[in-house]
């Protein structure tokens, strides 16, 4: 870069906080905007950033006004959304800017489940039957015409929350009342009071990772994974590339990118689950944003060698993006898991990881006396392993074989 640029991200936290670090790692200034001084420390950046802003990031016109009352006002060359939840409201602000961005209306159908299925749905992407209702009447009429099972889930949240699996009428009556509990999501968003009623697809899982340059797919990867049994969807394993349905992965790629483009994401980084059904890929959902989960932090980047993250920088900077990834090994990350509800009285097997040749990084994040329970959304998960080989499926194994082996003692 010949002169220094300014970088603002909205909320950097889980994934978003390895965009903060790609940035101050290329020389930027980084300037972090949040709803509190403590946030850097608690997400773990507080080491990659230059200036904190404070605003309400659950309002546009907030995030606006603090750029404008800044010292950065007319100085940012680059507003990012760092956080999922906030994604669609950067981009408008970005576009009161007349910064780079996806447009706010795609980022807007991204975030909102109910808004991507009606455009799916217009655009005949392949995905699952649905209808969105707002109370109990709703949801077993509409359960009933889709046909048992279904899945009941908000329309507005992530990371498996609030998701449920309903097998009957009964189980769909539990379910709506636990869901009406459900309030607010991360960082004290709302959980919308309206729900999607979906046909339950069967079939293994994938993601695909995208990143689009004008209108163009300059990259894609198929993501293979795993989830916790029924009634919760957690997952529990990520392998790249996919070790299995090699002749499939053109069709998931096919799918996933017409879901993207009727969205209306023309260029940076998508995230799409799909499902492999025995009538084809069905779309679950797409994410305007880099896969979650270490997929593109460490498994892309392990693979091939190519940085999703640096790559958004350059796309919002008006930078070259590297089009040349050559496969250079195989990476999966599989998931430490509670059997059952209880207290944790001491944890064994983890030792075998700090000298296994093939672990390239691991962590547990509970220790003697934590409370732990059956998974029912990822922040159920207590620990993780990614291992490396020349494979998928031996890396798939050796992670899934390491993991099994750190056993957790019951109070």
């Amino acid at each position: 870069m010949d002169t220094q640029k300014i970088v603002a991200f909205v909320e950097p936290s889980f994934y978003g906080v390895d965009f903060v670090e790609r940035a101050y790692q290329k020389g930027c200034t980084v300037i972090a905007i949040g709803s509190s001084k403590d946030n850097p420390k608690i997400y773990g950046y507080e080491n990659y950033f230059h200036d904190f802003l404070i605003a309400d990031i659950r309002n546009p016109k907030l995030i606006y006004n603090a750029i404008k009352d800044s010292i950065y006002d007319e100085k940012i060359d680059a507003l990012i959304p760092a956080t999922d939840y906030a994604s669609h409201y950067t981009a408008e602000v970005a576009e009161w800017l007349d910064l780079p961005t996806v447009p706010s209306v795609a980022a807007y159908t991204a975030r909102n489940k109910d808004s991507a299925r009606n455009v799916y749905k217009k655009y005949n992407v392949p995905s699952a039957r649905f209808a969105k209702v707002s109370s109990l009447e709703e949801a077993c009429e509409s359960a009933q015409s889709i046909g048992y099972p279904v899945v009941l889930k908000p329309t507005n949240c992530a990371s498996s929350q609030g998701v449920f699996f309903i097998n009957n009428k009964e189980a769909m009556v539990q379910a709506f009342h636990k869901l009406r509990e459900f309030k607010k999501t991360y960082m004290g968003f709302d959980v919308s009071r309206d729900y999607l009623v979906e046909e339950y697809l069967e079939g293994p899982e994938f993601s695909v990772e995208f990143f689009l340059k004008d209108k163009e797919i300059i990259f894609s990867s198929v993501t293979e994974k795993e989830t916790s049994d029924l009634p919760f969807f957690v997952e529990t394993s990520h392998t790249v590339p996919a070790s299995v349905h090699f002749n499939r992965q053109e069709e998931l790629v096919e799918v996933g990118s017409k879901a993207v483009r009727a969205i209306g994401i023309d260029n940076g980084p998508s995230h799409v689950e799909l499902k492999l059904t025995n009538s084809g890929p069905k779309i679950i959902e797409v994410n305007g944003r880099p896969g979650g989960d270490q997929i593109s932090s460490q498994l892309l980047v392990n693979t091939y060698g190519w940085d999703i993250f640096e790559e958004t920088v350059n796309f919002y900077l008006g930078l070259p993006i590297n089009e040349y990834f050559p496969f250079k090994k195989a990476t999966s990350i599989a998931y430490l898991t509670a059997p059952k509800n209880g207290i944790i009285s001491n944890i064994s097997g983890i030792e075998h990881l700090k000298t296994n040749p093939s672990v390239i990084k691991y962590g547990v994040s509970i220790r003697s006396g934590s409370a732990v329970k059956v998974p029912e959304s990822s922040d159920d998960r207590l620990g993780y392993v990614i291992t490396t080989s020349s494979n998928s499926k031996d890396a798939k194994n050796k992670a899934t074989e390491l993991i099994n082996l750190i056993h957790l003692d019951y109070a």
